[in-house]
């Protein structure tokens, strides 16, 4: 099964024939009646199983005509190539399986020749029971179903975290207020004698209703020229006070506007490095407060006001505000953030976001080491997807962390160390992929040589090894590496494999080995293939696996599917040997041949 994806794939938007279109649309409405079965009665119940077995009996009889069924998911419908086949209906939305794949990010999904009952089963199995949204419910149906890996389901999906991140733009984030004008500081006009009445019943309203300290300055401020906003000495001395004592301050958004404005207007260096120290406090107290909406619209508006491209900045003020922002990369300010993300068992939507795009602007890569131990402790499956999106963005910028990551904390971070690395590319991450084939866990290891052979079919080669490894379920994933491709190099080290030592190996394992040999290789295994299977020194042997070597060979024949290879099958289906005839008699059932199941 494919992995997920944060990139999209173009779907096939070939027209279909009449009949093709037609049997989609059966195979999808048993689909659909599988599905509401399944929320109806219990997995075991006999409704359930008839239902799962005239799906499959459906899709089988659909692979008679095509190899897969490739559907694209849509918000409330399905489509096979550019025709819709199936709309959900607006009173089941919500509980329409085609809703919650939408919803949990997957852009196509495609059924495969040889799906099987026990993958129809784990799929609804999964997409039923994460289909809520809840927070006590940990994972997610893209999640499961790669952990699952299924053979003859594929899917591709978008990070659905992420991508809700990249829709939020920054630039509507609350800017800092603009200069005032020159004529705000006259007064206001007199009222209309109509309008009296209203004055005097607005006035009465504020003298009951005090307005908050920080509504109070950004009020004033907007009345005030930029001279009068530069800091006297006496000022000076007061704010390096108000420092001291910032505690007493309730940071809000009406307060950040303020102070970007007080700040703008300070042509003095020292009175400018004050503000700048008192806003500094202020960012960190955002983070000791959990306000990461907070922050995020701080550094937002310190950064647009003095950007590169402000027509206004000075060479020393944008020095002092590269200073400000260099400021955030300290140690402290990272275990800080970490701390604080430990703590917290849950955070709003808008705010986690906040900070996970806060991270990727104004933070660098340093900070990767500092969120490791929230994904590794975290007890918010949302937290600790946002920290994973943020390494994988921080580590493009620089792998070097993740790197010492992995040194440090490879083998106890396992999975969630891979889901990171999946979502990279390059050498350096490939290296790291190769170390992970070396993991404690089987699962892991396996989804490393999966991921690795998925980048580069080549990888495999420098896995070989690895069909020795003392874990059944890794053999098997080494295996089936080496049958997904065509390959000379495969097919040599296969042949030296099975020449040297095999009588010494597990008969399941050779014979799994042949199966492989068959899918990889060429006429040039032919003649070794030829004296396995025709060879008479084995006629009077039947026990202690020899029978399974004549097997293998006939297999790997029969797969090779060349005029050679069926020459050589034609005369063992001929032989006057039984031994070598039960042999042939094998490749009528090939379908079933499998030394050792990858789902094991």
């Amino acid at each position: 099964m494919q992995k997920a994806d944060t990139t999209e794939q173009q779907v096939s938007t070939t027209s279909l024939s009449d009949k093709d279109l037609q049997d989609a649309r059966q195979v999808i409405n048993i689909f659909i009646q599988a599905w509401k079965n399944y929320g109806l009665y219990p997995e075991d119940h006999v409704n359930t199983k008839r239902s799962f077995e005239n799906l499959v009996a459906a899709f089988n009889n659909f692979f008679t005509d095509a190899e897969d069924l490739r559907l694209t998911v849509e918000k409330d419908r399905l489509l096979c190539g550019s025709e819709i086949i199936y709309k959900v209906s607006p009173e089941a939305l919500s509980e329409d399986i085609i809703t919650l794949l939408y919803r949990d990010g997957i852009k196509w999904i495609e059924f495969q020749e040889g799906l099987s009952l026990k993958e129809i089963t784990a799929f609804y199995r999964i997409a039923y029971k994460y289909r809520l949204f809840a927070e006590e419910t940990e994972g997610d149906i893209v999640t499961a179903l790669i952990d699952e890996e299924l053979e003859c389901i594929d899917f591709k999906a978008v990070d659905i975290f992420w991508q809700d991140l990249l829709l939020t733009d920054f630039s509507q984030l609350p800017p800092p207020a603009p200069p005032p004008e020159e004529d705000s500081q006259l007064p206001p006009p007199a009222p209309h004698p109509e309008e009296d009445a209203d004055l005097e019943e607005t006035e009465q309203s504020q003298e009951t209703e005090e307005p908050e300290g920080d509504d109070i300055v950004a009020r004033s401020i907007a009345l005030i020229s930029d001279d009068q906003l530069e800091l006297s000495n006496l000022d000076y001395v007061t704010l390096q006070q108000m420092v001291q004592e910032e505690e007493n301050w309730v940071t809000t958004e009406n307060l950040i506007d303020a102070l970007m404005i007080i700040l703008k207007s300070q042509s003095d260096q020292e009175k400018f490095e004050a503000v700048l120290g008192f806003i500094w406090e202020e960012a960190v107290e955002t983070i000791e407060k959990d306000r990461f909406d907070l922050l995020a619209v701080l550094l937002q508006s310190l950064h647009k006001l003095f950007s590169p491209e402000s027509p206004t900045g000075k060479d020393w003020q944008s020095s002092r505000i590269d200073g400000f922002f260099q400021g955030l990369s300290k140690p402290e300010i990272f275990q800080l953030i970490s701390d604080k993300l430990l703590q917290l068992q849950t955070i709003e939507f808008d705010k986690l976001k906040a900070l996970g795009q806060t991270l990727l602007l104004y933070f660098s890569p340093e900070l990767i080491p500092f969120l490791v131990p929230v994904i590794l402790q975290s007890r918010s499956h949302e937290i600790q997807q946002m920290v994973s999106v943020v390494i994988v963005h921080l580590s493009q910028r620089d792998i070097g962390p993740l790197e010492k990551i992995v040194e440090q904390h490879g083998t106890e971070m396992g999975d969630k160390l891979l889901a990171i690395l999946n979502r990279l590319q390059g050498d350096r991450v490939n290296k790291i992929l190769f170390k992970m084939c070396d993991h404690s866990s089987d699962k892991v290891r396996r989804k490393a040589i999966k991921e690795l052979v998925g980048r580069d079919p080549k990888y495999a080669q420098k896995l070989f090894l690895l069909i020795d490894d003392p874990s059944k379920e890794i053999r098997t994933s080494i295996l089936a590496a080496f049958a997904n491709q065509r390959s000379r190099v495969l097919e040599n080290m296969l042949l030296n494999y099975l020449k040297e030592n095999s009588t010494k190996k597990d008969p399941a394992h050779i014979l799994a080995c042949y199966e492989a040999l068959g899918c990889c290789g060429s006429n040039t295994s032919v003649p070794f293939l030829r004296r396995i299977l025709l060879k008479r020194g084995w006629n009077s042997f039947m026990g202690s696996g020899k029978l399974i070597f004549r097997e293998g060979a006939a297999i790997a024949l029969a797969l090779l599917d060349t005029p050679k290879a069926t020459d050589v099958l034609l005369k063992a289906s001929k032989s006057r040997f039984k031994v070598i005839r039960k042999a042939f008699d094998r490749t009528k059932t090939i379908s079933d041949v499998s030394g050792e199941n990858t789902n094991d």
